[in-house]
């Protein structure tokens, strides 16, 4: 029977020890009740490091054991509690030491889905860090994330217990901070650096690169090179962007693009660029990558209030996001033979994010066509401000603005990137990269 057991749940080991030095334990019974014996997820409030548990358990020398135990078992009744509090002590360094291996660093690419605020600290329009963005994040900062609530990466790094990772450009991104990893996404980023000129700046894929390779530098000066190098091999990396490069460039009135190219030859540049750019940063590092295709651009609000007859999806728009999803996996399955040590991860974002679109009642959701914060038809013109359209109840709606999930479909999302089948993320889901050592 394996017996785990822990000491004050809610006392601080060396408030417990502190207490009981020189005290007078006149049974077996005083001492067994302050060691309670059940599960340690149940809550043991002893968040020690084994630095800190050897310590300890170095201050517990038997004679102090000995002063509490005046019965005429003495002997026995010392080992017997010496032995107890040890298994718990052990018992408490290895369920920390289980915790800490679960959480891994993460680096997130992108554009504005997995933007975390580094638009706030670039001349650009393209900007969320005001309200009602951030209505439903904690303290309902507007934090420069385009959602009411939480984004992907803070709802993985709740399930790794860690804080949030920081956008690479805010102030705070230094130092300790640098061993979570950071967010080098931006808002109006595409494959192409030449997409979303119109929100002025934005941090391009290849500015995101420039900093992540100043990252590494900065990384390595606070944790030094070898643990420096560990940390980037066995981070989870994300790369969520391709939108923007239909809506904020090809589709666009007078598009350079749409003049040079065809569609399918414009999904075959945007491939081979996303292809280079995902060996730059397996160059750079980079071992285990989740890359998400292209959800159904054809469904979001800012394109139905632009073409939409009656609320429906777009599906000419549609079309192009699945032609470009039919591309990518092979190639996301070529990059993982070539690239040794490797592992690349299809997401499928469309079929996710389509099923709720598609069948809202099951999921509890009301609207799927109207965002919750905006203004013109389907509240899909321009962005949420605090002089827009206000929806009262956010849990109800698919859509927080124009163009960007709501932080109830972020849940759902990433609760399926954790657990999902193949059919969601292939070859492996996010818990089991998560589980993998390199």
């Amino acid at each position: 029977m394996l017996l785990v057991c822990s000491l004050f749940p809610s006392e601080p080991f060396q408030a417990y020890k502190a207490r009981f030095r020189g005290a007078a334990c006149n049974s077996y019974s005083h001492f067994a009740a302050d060691v309670r014996c059940g599960s340690f997820e149940a809550g043991c409030g002893l968040n020690l490091s084994h630095r800190e548990v050897r310590k300890s358990y170095i201050g517990l020398h038997s004679s102090w054991i000995a002063k509490c135990c005046l019965t005429g078992q003495r002997r026995t009744m010392e080992a017997f509690q010496l032995l107890v509090l040890l298994t718990c002590l052990i018992s408490v360094a290895a369920a920390g030491s289980a915790s800490r291996s679960k959480a891994k660093a993460m680096f997130v690419f992108g554009d504005s889905l997995v933007d975390a605020g580094n638009n706030n600290f670039i001349n650009s329009i393209a900007r969320a860090n005001f309200a009602p963005n951030g209505i439903d994040f904690p303290n309902s900062a507007p934090t420069g994330r385009f959602c009411n609530g939480k984004i992907i990466s803070d709802l993985l790094s709740d399930y790794m217990g860690t804080p949030p990772i920081l956008p690479v450009l805010d102030p705070q991104a230094k130092g300790q901070n640098l061993l979570l990893g950071v967010n080098f996404a931006s808002a109006g980023a595409g494959i192409l650096d030449d997409t979303g000129t119109i929100f002025i700046q934005r941090l391009t894929m290849t500015d995101q690169f420039r900093l992540f390779r100043k990252y590494k530098s900065d990384l390595a000066a606070v944790a030094g090179a070898s643990a420096a190098a560990k940390l980037i091999s066995d981070g989870i990396y994300s790369f969520t962007v391709g939108g923007n490069d239909y809506i904020n460039n090809y589709l666009l009135l007078f598009a350079q693009r749409a003049r040079q190219y065809t569609p399918s030859q414009f999904n075959a540049l945007l491939i081979a660029t996303l292809r280079n750019q995902l060996k730059t940063v397996y160059s750079l590092g980079a071992r285990k990558v989740t890359v998400s295709n292209m959800g159904p651009i054809g469904c979001i609000p800012s394109q139905l209030q632009r073409s939409s007859r009656a609320g429906e999806c777009i599906q000419e728009l549609n079309d192009h996001a699945l032609s470009f999803n039919a591309a990518l996996k092979p190639m996301i399955e070529g990059l993982n033979r070539e690239l040794k040590g490797a592992t690349f991860v299809y997401v499928n974002s469309y079929d996710i994010l389509n099923e709720y679109i598609q069948n809202p009642s099951k999921y509890g959701f009301q609207y799927t066509n109207m965002a919750c914060c905006g203004q013109g038809s389907y509240n899909g013109l321009l962005t949420c401000t605090g002089l827009s359209n206000l929806c009262s109840d956010r849990t109800k709606y698919v859509f927080w603005d124009a163009f960007h999930p709501s932080e109830s479909i972020n849940r759902l999302i990433t609760n399926r990137l954790l657990n999902g089948p193949p059919s969601d993320l292939s070859p492996f889901n996010v818990k089991q990269l998560i589980a993998m050592s390199t």
